[in-house]
């Protein structure tokens, strides 16, 4: 395919393919724009309705109690007498607020019955007395016609509450078989003939109940008449196929003209000029050819300008060395940068102590790896700087010293090659390279030492309580806000005091030990385990409900209690035990705070039942032990 029809298929490409693609997808979007905000609009009412609900409980639980806490009713209950119990009822309810009322003696037959049968946001509560039940009750504040009422006038939206199996339960238009879509989704749905756009969210409470809210589509606008998209299309593919031909035109001749200049330089002519016509991109690339011929008479100079930048590179290598944090990849970074700069054949890096990386660079014969051996001895020996010849090879070897005080050696740096002594220049470049990665090399430890020291207790290798109460107030935080379920275990060991004052502190360090090295082996990739304090540890359990919380508890009582830990003076072994409590929170505004508090209780009612064993938080208080 010629120059020119490449061009021609590439503005076809650019122009016409993307202009149709835009024409599609603005026609689908402005479709679509109508159904994605009436979607907001609906998403932004489900929020405020839902909040309205769950007001609505609350007060039908506030009701309730004011109710059951009344001396009456529960005189009422204890006679028995249905009559005395419908009295009761129908004049206490009104006092407590309540519109809708259910009550049940101990066996569940229903008593006493109380406003319409439509009632929303209601509340059970069971009713006891020192004797035993008394029944139950179930209240509500609010019917679900006058639930929708307030949500229309909260929102401005037509709602209908829907029961389990899509049946309505009542609504505020005529539905006639439209259905709306399930929990948690959008769709269009036609009622009374009308297109409306429809989203449900499941209430919260008793009952199974969905709410539904409509919201009227709106128009497109201009963009959402596909003629008239077809319209501008055609028009702007007019315009683009007529510009499209002038500028062919115009850049055939320039490549044409071009073409044969770089022929002429091609056969040696490096005198013939390409004309340079106007500014834009194509004048620019005839100048660049204009200036070839001129740069091949540079190139000596340029070649010492460039040793100059290598050498000033190499500086600028060294001062990123002082502040980088991978060991290993400093190593082999410094290696390779040491072979060029000084003209090696071979360069290596060894790390004394307990570091023990290494690093080497060059492909080097036997001979050469010989002296450079001999080489890193006598500079580890002479504690400074030495060459090392021998058979022709010639090596550099310096140590790396610590550059705090007291300074002590931590490894040695060598360079060897063939041929001929390194020069000063080369030895002042090598130096200069050992100071900067010694520099780095304990800047990488301290790093390691300082991060390590921060987060981890170091007698059992889990995290420190500084640790814990970061991890567990942002997994609070974040259970709070997506309504996702957060356990914790508290841990305490029985009578760790006695273990203290009988065999030592070291055996009890040797039991806490123990203990930690149980919660790492019992705890997920995703838990965390810590030690809180003394003998007290903690495991936080992200998106773990109190089932799974105690499941975990159980198997660490079990293992502790199976462990034994040698004494120290081989006189046997020590058993211990340990005492758990387990709670959990979902979605609560608590927060980390409430949640220690309550495992905290936890842990003390196992330790207050017997010790060895896992509790939980305790239940509510019953409503009549609450009066």
């Amino acid at each position: 395919m010629s120059f020119r029809g490449r061009l021609t298929l590439f503005f076809l490409l650019i122009v016409v393919l993307p202009m149709i693609a835009v024409g599609v997808l603005v026609t689908q979007v402005t479709n679509e724009s109508g159904s994605a905000k009436a979607d907001a609009r609906l998403a932004a009412g489900l929020d405020a309705a839902l909040a309205m609900y769950r007001d609505d409980s609350l007060a039908a639980e506030r009701a309730a109690k004011r109710f059951a806490n009344d001396p009456a009713v529960g005189s009422a209950l204890r006679s028995g007498d249905p009559a005395r119990i419908e009295r009761a009822a129908h004049r206490l309810a009104g006092q407590s607020g309540i519109q809708s009322l259910v009550m049940r003696g101990p066996r569940g037959r229903r008593v006493a019955t109380i406003g319409p049968g439509d009632a929303v946001a209601t509340y059970e509560l069971n009713l006891t007395d020192p004797s035993g039940s008394l029944g139950s009750l179930t209240a509500s504040t609010k019917t679900a016609s006058d639930f929708l009422a307030d949500v229309r006038h909260l929102t401005g939206r037509d709602g209908a509450l829907v029961g389990k199996g899509g049946a309505p339960v009542s609504s505020t238009l005529t539905l006639k078989g439209a259905s709306p879509p399930p929990s948690g989704h959008s769709a269009d749905v036609e009622v009374a003939g009308d297109k409306l756009r429809a989203a449900t969210a499941d209430l919260p409470g008793p009952g199974n109940l969905q709410l539904a809210l409509f919201s009227p589509v709106e128009s497109g606008g201009f963009f959402s008449s596909s003629p008239v998209v077809a319209a501008a299309l055609v028009v702007f593919f007019a315009i683009a196929v007529v510009f499209v031909t002038m500028l062919l035109r115009m850049l055939g001749g320039q490549v044409r003209t071009m073409l044969d200049a770089a022929r002429g330089i091609g056969e040696g002519d490096f005198s013939r000029k390409v004309p340079v016509l106007g500014d834009d991109e194509m004048a620019g690339l005839a100048s660049e050819f204009n200036k070839m011929s001129d740069r091949l008479s540079a190139q000596m100079q340029e070649l010492r300008r460039q040793q100059v930048e290598v050498d000033r590179s190499v500086r600028r290598i060294g001062e990123a060395f002082a502040s980088g944090l991978d060991r290993q990849g400093l190593l082999k970074v410094v290696v390779e940068t040491a072979l060029g700069a000084c003209g090696a054949q071979y360069g290596t890096i060894a790390l004394s102590g307990h570091n023990g990386a290494e690093a080497e660079a060059g492909e080097p014969s036997e001979s050469i790896q010989d002296v450079a051996v001999a080489a890193e001895a006598d500079a580890l020996g002479e504690n400074d700087l030495v060459s090392r010849q021998g058979n022709g090879i010639y090596a550099l070897a310096s140590p790396l010293r610590r550059m705090s005080e007291p300074p002590v050696n931590v490894g040695v740096m060598t360079v060897a090659r063939t041929g001929e002594p390194f020069t000063p220049a080369e030895r002042e470049v090598f130096l200069y390279l050992v100071g900067q990665v010694s520099s780095s090399i304990e800047n990488i430890a301290l790093h390691e030492l300082v991060s390590e020291q921060a987060v981890t207790d170091e007698l059992t290798g889990l995290s420190n309580n500084r640790r814990f109460r970061e991890l567990i107030s942002k997994e609070a935080a974040r259970a709070e806000r997506f309504g996702h379920e957060l356990s914790l275990i508290m841990l305490d060991i029985d009578d760790f005091k006695q273990i203290n004052d009988t065999y030592g502190h070291l055996q009890g360090d040797e039991v806490l030990r123990m203990v930690g090295r149980v919660l790492h082996l019992e705890s997920r990739g995703v838990d965390e385990p810590a030690r809180y304090g003394g003998e007290e540890f903690a495991v936080a359990l992200p998106e773990t409900g109190l089932d799974g919380a105690l499941e975990l508890a159980e198997r660490i009582r079990v293992r502790i209690e199976s462990e034994q830990v040698a004494r120290g003076d081989g006189g046997g072994v020590v058993s211990v035990t340990a005492s758990l409590g387990a709670v959990s929170m979902r979605g609560s505004a608590d927060g980390a705070e409430t949640l220690i508090a309550a495992a905290d209780a936890a842990l003390y009612e196992a330790k207050r039942a017997g010790k060895n064993r896992v509790a939980t938080d305790a239940p509510e208080p019953r409503a009549a032990d609450r009066s």
